[in-house]
């Protein structure tokens, strides 16, 4: 798979980062930590103060400053212990990092994993954009981050990462036959059982088509929907009680209907294993699978379910899909395709694959996993599922 690297094509690995937050490419009066930097992608972090704004909005050729005089409410310091960001109002943070990039080098920004699974819906913005979460090649400037919380209010601090941009030159994006090709020949996708899937198994036009894994099984824990009017997450708390902001979903008795305007975290049926050659990201809302959005963080560094010295039957993971219906309730079943994924070839190998570092979250994800802040199994859980196996004994 080695002839994929593309040095003219690509996205840049966590070396190039490194170079280039030494070189001041990436410019921070806070130097860049090492555990901002991920194989393919750069976490960044919020400054020391924010703006309320009225509205969501691209600056265009107003800029930034312009956009905010006529629609900031009002400016906020962050204070050591940090602030709190109420649901569904917007928010904007310049960000500690700033970009001289050179003429042939763009960036692309995603939510980080954590952020998506709290439901807060971020985009980057640069001082004229007229997209969100894209940074156009030769950028020079500050980067501001758009935030809004969903279904939690959240307690942010400055230094929080909520977002990472990955940078690249030309376009990384496969072509339909190297897709094609590379999944006849390498273990990247396999089916819940963990068998390898081939092109004549996965639907692939416009990236590979997957599915959301509902499977009847009793009492197991096919997914969970946000509760409402809960108390804020912090994000830097841990073992936070799952029963206390979610309801469990099982698909033993009841179709799953998703309702409008609420929040829904599943996992794919298919398992991925990425090589250090590739990396990916989630084709954004797809009005053909239906009325739903099926992501907010929708990227995946080079090596995410991968082992060099294992089978991918044992180190392939899930990919956790965060989901809202929109308009109307919408059906969802096991097996149903309902998002996409594109793959990505890389300049070079990183030199540091997705999930050797101590502490990584969603490496080889089996289940339906929720962001880091929450408890892995609530007490109350561990009991009910004990008592269930005891009274099938």
């Amino acid at each position: 798979m080695s002839n994929l690297v593309d040095p003219k094509n690509g996205v840049l690995p966590s070396q190039w980062i490194r170079q280039a937050a030494a070189c001041g490419t990436i410019i921070s009066e806070i130097p860049v930590t090492p555990r901002q930097i991920q194989p393919n992608s750069l976490d960044l972090r919020l400054g020391d103060f924010g703006y309320r704004v009225q509205c969501s909005f691209l600056p265009g050729s107003e800029g930034m400053a312009g956009k905010l005089d006529r629609y900031n409410w009002y400016t906020f310091d962050i204070p050591h212990d940090g602030i709190l960001l109420e649901r569904n109002q917007v928010y904007i943070f310049p960000l500690q990092e700033r970009l001289a990039l050179p003429a042939q080098i763009s960036g692309r920004a995603n939510p980080k994993s954590t952020t998506g699974r709290l439901d807060i819906f971020t985009r980057l913005v640069t001082e004229n954009a007229t997209a969100f979460d894209e940074v156009p090649s030769g950028y020079t400037g500050t980067l501001y981050l758009e935030v809004i919380p969903r279904s939690f209010a959240v307690r942010i601090r400055k230094g929080d990462t909520l977002s990472q941009i990955r940078f690249q030159v030309g376009s990384p994006v496969l072509s339909y036959e190297e897709t094609m090709a590379i999944l006849d020949t390498d273990a990247l996708i396999l089916d819940r059982d963990s068998r390898i899937l081939r092109s004549r198994d996965l639907p692939v036009h416009d990236g590979i088509v997957l599915s959301v894994n509902l499977p009847r099984a009793q009492q197991q824990t096919v997914g969970y929907q946000a509760r409402r009017n809960t108390p804020p997450v912090d994000l830097q708390a841990t073992g936070l009680s799952k029963r206390r902001y979610w309801d469990r979903i099982h698909a033993d008795s009841k179709p799953v209907i998703l309702e409008p305007d609420e929040f829904y975290i599943f996992r794919s049926r298919e398992l991925i294993c990425l090589p250090p050659e590739l990396c990916a990201e989630m084709v954004a809302f797809e009005a053909r699978s239906g009325e739903v959005r099926t992501h907010y963080a929708g990227f995946f560094d080079s090596g995410f379910g991968y082992s060099a010295t294992e089978h991918p039957s044992a180190t392939a993971a899930g990919v956790v899909l965060e989901v809202r219906s929109r308009d109307v309730p919408f059906l969802i079943e096991d097996g149903q395709p309902i998002f996409r994924i594109n793959l990505l070839r890389c300049t070079e190998v990183p030199d540091a694959l997705y999930g050797t570092r101590a502490g990584s979250n969603y490496q080889g994800q089996r289940d339906v996993r929720l962001s880091r802040q929450f408890s892995v199994v609530d007490l109350n859980e561990e009991r009910t599922e004990t008592t269930q196996i005891l009274m099938e004994i």
